[in-house]
C-alpha cells in the first residue's frame, strides 16, 4: 500500500473500499439488465403468435370433437324422441361447434404468414362445409324415414294396418298366416337394416299376393286386398331405399372428417413445435445474461474485499478484542482481560489500561457480592417472617392463612412456596392446599406421598416422615430429587427446602420453599424457616379448633331453633316470636291469631309411600304455609304432623278467615311422591289475642284445641277457639293418667279369637287381642286407647305385659293338659323398634318353661316398611329363637315384593278390608286371589282376616286359602270361654260333598211369580234348583252352593242381569250365564255377550218346550267345557 493511504483516517479507508466496491457493482449489474429486458421483450412478442396458434388449434380440435359427438347422439336420440325435437337439439349444437373451428382458422390465417398453413387452414375450411351438407342431408332422410307413427314407416304400418282389419272381416287364416310373417321381415329390416331381411319381406309380398289372388273371397275385397298390399309392397321399398342412401350420404361425410382431424392435429404440432423451440432459445438466452451479472457481481464482490481485508486487518483486531473485553464485563465476566498487541501504538496503550482497571473493578465486586448476598438473605428472611407473623394474626380462615403465607415466602424472593397436607388414605399421599409462584402445575404434577416408596417421598414426604427439615442444596446433582429433576431445572429451581408442619401430637403436613439460587439455604436460614413453618402450624391447628367451635355453636343455635327436616322455625323459636308479637300488639291495641295446623292424612302417606316421601311432603306444606303468608308473619313446625303460625298486627277478628283459608288451599297443592301426585289436606285451630288468651303458651295450647276439634269434624277446615274444646283434651290427659295406672290395678285383659284351618275345619291357632276393663267406661276395645299408649310411649310396658300374660296363660293350659294352638301377639311399631325386644321375648318364655312354638309374633305390613334391613335383622332374631312370624294388614301398605320375598316371615294375613266383598266385588276377590297365590309361591301360610259369613269360608276354600280368622267360627272370647272352646275341641263345619253327576240351576229375578213359573217348568228335569230374588241374594247363593248353569232377568233394582253375570264371570268364571227378560236392551246385552258375560239371550215370555232345551244345552256346554279346554 502506498504512504498517503496509510496516513488516512479509519473513516476515509473505510469509505474508499466500500465506494469502489459499490461502484463495480452498479456499472455491472445496469449493463446486464439493460440487454436480459430488450431480449425478453422480443422473445415475448415472438411467443405472442405462436402460443395464440396452438391455443386455437387445441380450441378447434375440442370443438371437432364436440361436434361428432352431437352428431352421434343425434343418431341415437331420433330413435328416442321425435325426428323434429332430435334435429332442434343436435342439429344446431354441431353447425355451431364447426362454425367455431372455421372462426379459429380465421384467426390462425391473420396471425401465421406462411402460405402452407394458409392453404391447410382453406382445405380444413372447406372440409368442414362438406362435412355440415353431409350430415344435414343425413339429417334430412332421417325425417323421411319417421317412426311408427310418422314417415314411411308411418305409412307402410298403416296400411299393414288396414290389411289386418280387412282379414280380421272374415279371411283364410293362412293370409293371416302370411300377413304375419310379411310383419316380421319388416320388423328385422327395420331393427338390423340387412339386406336379406328386404329381400325376405319382397319373397314374403310376393306369396302373400299370390295368396289373395288364389283365395275365396269376395272379388271387391280381394281387389281391396290386393292394392293394399302393393301400396305396403311400395312405401316398404321407399323405406329401403331410403335407409340406403342415408349409408351412403353417411360414409362421404365421414370421410370429410377423417380428412380434418389429422389436419387440425398437424397444425398443433406445427404450433407446439415453434413455441417449444422459441422458449428454449430465450431459457438459454436467459442463462447466458444470469451468468453474466453473476459473473461480474462476484469479480466486483472478490475485489472490494480484498480491499477491505487490507484496510480493516489491523483495525478489527484491536476492535475486536475491544469489544468482546467490554462484552465480557458486561455479562459478569470479571475474569475477560485483552490480550497486549507488540509495538507501542496506541492499541498497546488502551489494552494496558484496560487490564488494570479491570483487575481493580474484579475485586471490588467480589467483596461486594459477598455483603450483599449476606445481608440480602437475612434481610430477606427476617422480612418474610415479620410478614408471616401478621398474616398469622389476620387470617380468618385455614385457607385464607395458607395462601397468605406461600404469597409473602414469594415475595420474600424464593421462587416457590407450596404447602401440602398429609393424607391418611391407603397411598399415604400428600394433597396440596395451597401456592405460590411460577408455577402450580408443578405443584400438581409431584404427586409425593409420606410411605414406605422412597421414590415418591421427595422432599415432603421425608419431612413428614422424619420430623425434621429435609434440603436439596443443588438439585442438578441430588439423588433424591431424581424423579423431579427435569421439571425443576426447567423452571429455574437450583435448591429446595420441606420444613415439617409440626404439632404437639403429629405432623400435619410440610412447607415446601424452592430458590432460584444453589447452596441457598444455610444453617441459619434452614432455623428461621423452621420457626415460620413451627408458626405456621400453630396457626392452622388454632384456625381448626375455632372453626370446629363456631360449628359446634352454630349448629346447636340451629337445632335450638329450627326443625331440621322443614328447615322451618321449631316450637323454641316460635314460642319466642309468639311473645314477642303478643308484645307489640299489647302496645299498639292490634290482635294476634295463632293457627295450629295438623294434616289430616299425614300417617297414610308415611305409612304407604314410607319416610323419605312423608318428609317431603313436610317440606312442600313448609313451603306452601310460607309462600301464602304475609311479611313478618311466623310459620314452624311444632311435631310431626303439626305446623303453627303466628299472624300479628291483625285490625280485627274478620281478617282471620280469608288468611286462614288461604293456607287451607295451599296446603291443598299436590306434591308428586315416587311419579305419583299425592295431596293432602289439614285441620286448623284458631285462638286470638286478647280475646282467646294473654300469653304465647295458653295462646297455642286453645289453638291445638282448636285443631283437635275441627279434625274430629273430619278434617279440611278450621275452628275458632271455643272454651268447651279443652274439656276434649283433658279427658285424653285423663285417660293417659288411667292408662298409667291401669297396668297397677289390674283393668287390662287379653282375649283370644280362634284361626281355622279351612281345609280341616280345626283351629289352628289364635290371635291375642287387648280389652281395657274400665272402671267407669267399661270394657273399652284398643282402637280407643291404643292410639294414647302409642303417643305416650306407654305401649312398650303394655306390650312387654301381653307377652307375659299370653305365656302365662299358655303354660296354664299346657299343665291342664289342653291340645294348645300357636297364640300370636301384635307388636307395634314401637315395640318393634325396642332394642331388647328379642331379650324381652326370650326372658318371658324361659320364665314359664315355654316352647317357642306355641309363641308367634304379628307385625303390620307399614310397620317393616318403615326401614327394611333393620326389620330383617330383628325377625332374624326372633326367628333364631324359634318364633313363627306373621305379616299382618298385607296389601295395605307399601311394601316392595323382592323386599318381602328377603322377609323371614311364616304367615301372610289378608286384611279384612278385601275379604269384605269378596263374594260381590270382582276387584276385591281378585286381589285376595293374587295374595293367596303370591304367599304359596312363597312358601307362606296365608290367613284371610274378618270372615264374616259362610260364603266368605267357602269363596276361600275352593282358592285354597289355607287358614282363616273372623266372627263367622268365633268373635275374640275372654279366656275361660276360650278355654271351653279348647276342651270341646270345637271345629268348622265344612260344607257337604255334593254327587259330582247332581246339576244346579240357579233363577235370579225380582218377581216371586216368575221365580215359581220357572221352577215348576225346570224342576221335571231333576235339577237341584235355587231362587234369589236380588243380584247381591245370587252371589251369596254362589258362595255357599256350586252352580252351573245360572238364567237371570235383566231388569232388576240395585244391579241388573248384565252387571250381575259380568260379576259372575269373574267370581266365578266355569259357569254358563243366560239372560231371560221381556226388554230388549240390546245395546248392553250384546256388549255383554261379545265380553263372554252372557252365553245365551232369552225372551219373555218363553216357550216351555223351548227354554227346557236352552238349558239342557247350557248343561251340555258346561259339561264339554273342559274338554275344550
Amino acid at each position: 500500500m502506498p504512504a498517503w493511504f496509510e496516513q488516512l483516517s479509519l473513516r476515509a479507508k473505510l469509505a474508499l473500499g466500500f465506494g469502489t466496491l459499490i461502484g463495480l457493482m452498479l456499472v455491472g449489474g445496469t449493463t446486464a439488465l439493460l440487454g436480459h429486458g430488450r431480449t425478453l421483450a422480443a422473445a415475448e412478442a415472438f411467443l405472442a403468435g405462436d402460443n395464440r396458434i396452438a391455443e386455437l388449434s387445441v380450441e378447434s380440435s375440442a370443438a371437432m370433437s364436440k361436434a361428432r359427438r352431437y352428431e352421434k347422439e343425434f343418431l341415437l336420440k331420433q330413435q328416442v324422441f321425435s325426428h323434429q325435437e332430435a334435429k332442434s337439439r343436435y342439429v344446431t349444437l354441431v353447425a355451431s361447434q364447426l362454425a367455431v373451428v372455421r372462426e379459429n382458422m380465421t384467426s390462425i390465417r391473420g396471425l401465421a404468414g406462411n402460405a402452407e398453413i394458409t392453404r391447410e387452414i382453406q382445405e380444413i375450411e372447406a372440409v368442414t362445409r362438406r362435412y355440415e351438407t353431409g350430415f344435414l342431408r343425413v339429417v334430412e332422410l332421417y325425417g323421411r324415414l319417421g317412426r311408427v307413427d310418422t314417415g314411411l314407416e308411418g305409412q307402410f304400418r298403416v296400411h299393414a294396418h288396414a290389411i289386418e282389419e280387412l282379414l280380421a272381416q272374415g279371411a283364410p287364416e293362412h293370409l293371416r298366416t302370411d300377413l304375419l310373417a310379411l310383419r316380421r321381415h319388416e320388423k328385422d329390416f327395420i331393427a338390423r337394416g340387412l339386406s336379406r331381411h328386404a329381400e325376405a319381406f319382397e319373397a314374403a309380398a310376393d306369396r302373400f299376393q299370390e295368396h289373395v289372388a288364389r283365395a275365396a273371397l269376395a272379388t271387391g275385397r280381394r281387389a281391396e286386398l290386393l292394392r293394399l298390399a302393393e301400396q305396403y309392397r311400395m312405401r316398404f321399398r321407399e323405406y329401403v331405399a331410403t335407409e340406403a342412401e342415408i349409408d351412403a350420404a353417411t360414409l362421404e361425410y365421414l370421410g370429410a372428417v377423417h380428412k380434418i382431424e389429422p389436419q387440425l392435429e398437424k397444425l398443433h404440432a406445427r404450433a407446439d413445435m415453434a413455441v417449444t423451440a422459441t422458449r428454449e432459445t430465450l431459457q438459454r438466452l436467459g442463462r447466458i445474461t444470469t451468468l453474466t451479472v453473476i459473473g461480474v457481481g462476484l469479480a466486483a464482490v472478490l475485489l472490494g474485499l480484498l480491499v477491505a481485508g487490507f484496510i480493516v486487518r489491523d483495525v478489527n483486531r484491536a476492535v475486536a478484542a475491544c469489544v468482546n473485553f467490554a462484552s465480557r464485563l458486561a455479562g459478569g465476566d470479571w475474569t475477560a482481560r485483552l490480550p497486549l498487541p507488540t509495538g507501542a501504538n496506541e492499541f498497546a496503550r488502551l489494552a494496558g489500561a484496560l487490564n488494570l482497571m479491570a483487575d481493580a473493578m474484579q475485586e471490588q465486586r467480589r467483596r461486594d457480592e459477598t455483603q450483599a448476598a449476606e445481608l440480602q438473605r437475612l434481610n430477606r428472611t427476617l422480612s418474610m417472617l415479620s410478614r408471616c407473623n401478621e398474616a398469622l394474626v389476620r387470617a380468618e380462615s385455614e385457607a385464607e392463612l395458607l395462601e397468605s403465607i406461600c404469597k409473602q415466602v414469594v415475595e420474600g424472593g424464593y421462587r416457590l412456596a407450596w404447602v401440602g397436607f398429609a393424607c391418611h388414605d391407603e397411598g399415604k399421599s400428600i394433597e396440596p392446599a395451597a401456592f405460590a409462584g411460577v408455577d402450580g402445575d408443578y405443584v400438581a404434577a409431584l404427586k409425593l406421598s409420606w410411605g414406605d416408596d422412597q421414590r415418591r417421598r421427595g422432599l415432603g414426604g421425608s419431612a413428614i416422615c422424619e420430623g425434621r427439615p429435609a434440603v436439596a442444596r443443588h438439585i442438578l446433582t441430588d439423588p433424591a430429587f431424581e424423579p423431579w429433576r427435569d421439571n425443576a431445572v426447567e423452571r429455574g429451581f437450583a435448591s429446595c427446602i420441606a420444613l415439617p408442619l409440626k404439632t404437639k401430637s403429629e405432623v400435619l403436613g410440610s412447607l415446601g420453599i424452592y430458590s432460584a439460587e444453589a447452596d441457598a439455604f444455610d444453617a441459619e436460614e434452614v432455623r428461621l424457616l423452621q420457626e415460620l413453618a413451627d408458626d405456621l402450624a400453630f396457626g392452622i391447628v388454632s384456625l381448626r379448633q375455632a372453626e370446629a367451635r363456631e360449628q359446634a355453636e352454630r349448629a346447636l343455635d340451629y337445632q335450638a331453633n329450627f326443625d331440621r327436616v322443614t328447615g322451618l322455625a321449631n316450637r323454641n323459636l316460635f314460642g319466642d316470636r309468639l311473645a314477642q308479637a303478643v308484645v307489640h300488639a299489647a302496645r299498639s291495641g292490634r290482635q294476634v291469631a295463632v293457627l295450629v295446623l295438623g294434616l289430616d292424612r299425614f300417617k297414610a302417606i308415611n305409612d304407604s309411600f314410607g319416610h323419605d316421601a312423608g318428609d317431603a311432603l313436610l317440606r312442600h306444606v313448609g313451603r306452601q304455609l310460607s309462600a301464602s303468608l304475609r311479611e313478618g308473619d311466623t310459620v314452624a313446625r311444632l311435631s310431626g304432623d303439626e305446623f303453627a303460625v303466628a299472624m300479628g298486627d291483625l285490625a280485627r277478628e274478620a281478617d282471620v278467615a280469608p288468611l286462614v283459608l288461604k293456607l287451607l288451599t295451599a296446603v291443598l297443592e299436590p306434591v308428586s311422591l315416587e311419579s305419583r301426585d299425592v295431596s293432602t289436606s289439614a285441620s286448623m285451630g284458631v285462638s286470638l289475642y286478647p280475646k282467646d288468651g294473654m300469653e304465647a303458651g295458653g295462646l297455642l295450647l286453645n289453638a291445638d284445641a282448636a285443631m283437635s276439634s275441627a279434625k274430629a269434624m273430619g278434617g279440611n277446615l278450621f275452628r275458632f277457639y271455643a272454651p268447651e274444646m279443652n274439656e276434649r283434651v283433658s279427658a285424653l290427659f285423663a285417660m293417659e293418667s288411667d292408662l298409667r295406672r291401669a297396668l297397677e290395678r289390674e283393668e287390662l285383659r287379653v282375649y283370644f279369637q280362634p284361626r281355622v284351618n279351612l281345609a280341616s275345619g280345626e283351629i289352628s291357632g289364635a290371635e291375642a287381642l287387648l280389652r281395657w276393663q274400665h272402671p267407669q267406661q267399661g270394657l273399652m276395645p284398643p282402637a280407643e286407647f291404643i292410639p294414647v299408649a302409642e303417643t305416650t310411649g306407654l305401649i312398650l310396658p303394655i306390650g312387654a305385659w301381653v307377652i307375659g300374660s299370653v305365656c302365662r296363660q299358655l303354660r296354664a293350659w299346657l299343665d291342664a293338659g289342653l291340645a294348645v294352638p300357636p297364640v300370636a301377639v301384635n307388636l307395634s311399631a314401637r315395640q318393634f323398634r325396642q332394642e331388647n325386644l328379642a331379650q324381652v321375648i326370650r326372658q318371658e318364655l324361659a320364665d314359664n318353661a315355654l316352647e317357642a312354638k306355641y309363641l308367634e309374633m304379628e307385625i303390620t305390613e307399614s310397620t317393616l316398611m318403615d326401614d327394611p334391613e333393620a326389620a330383617t335383622v330383628i325377625l332374624q332374631e326372633l326367628r333364631g329363637i324359634g318364633i313363627k312370624l306373621s305379616l299382618d294388614d298385607f296389601g295395605t301398605g307399601h311394601s316392595s315384593l323382592s323386599r318381602l320375598r328377603r322377609l323371614p316371615i311364616d304367615h301372610l294375613k289378608i286384611d279384612q278390608s278385601f275379604v269384605r266383598d269378596l263374594t260381590t266385588d270382582p276387584e276385591d276377590a281378585a286381589i285376595c286371589l293374587a295374595i293367596i297365590d303370591l304367599a304359596h309361591n312363597l312358601r307362606l301360610t296365608v290367613i284371610a282376616e274378618g270372615v264374616e259369613s259362610e260364603g266368605q269360608a267357602n269363596y276361600l276354600r275352593q282358592h285354597r286359602c289355607d287358614e282363616m280368622q273372623g266372627y263367622y267360627f268365633g268373635r275374640p272370647l275372654p279366656v275361660a270361654e276360650f278355654e271351653q272352646l279348647l276342651i270341646q275341641r270345637r271345629t268348622l263345619a265344612l260344607p257337604a260333598q255334593a254327587p259330582d253327576e247332581r246339576r244346579t240351576l240357579l233363577l235370579v229375578d225380582d218377581e216371586a211369580n216368575i221365580l215359581s213359573a220357572l221352577k215348576r217348568v225346570l224342576r221335571r228335569d231333576g235339577y237341584e234348583i235355587l231362587t234369589a230374588g236380588s243380584a247381591r241374594e245370587g252371589l251369596d247363593l254362589l258362595s255357599t252352593h256350586r252352580v252351573q248353569v245360572i238364567l237371570s232377568d235383566q231388569r232388576m233394582p240395585e244391579m241388573n242381569g248384565t252387571e250381575f253375570l259380568s260379576r259372575v264371570r269373574d267370581l266365578y268364571p266355569d259357569t254358563v250365564r243366560m239372560v231371560l227378560s221381556g226388554y230388549t236392551e240390546l245395546n248392553s246385552i250384546t256388549e255383554a255377550i261379545n265380553r263372554g258375560a252372557i252365553y245365551k239371550f232369552l225372551t219373555k215370555p218363553w216357550d216351555d218346550e223351548a227354554l227346557r232345551i236352552d238349558v239342557r244345552e247350557a248343561f251340555r256346554h258346561h259339561e264339554s267345557a273342559p274338554l275344550r279346554s
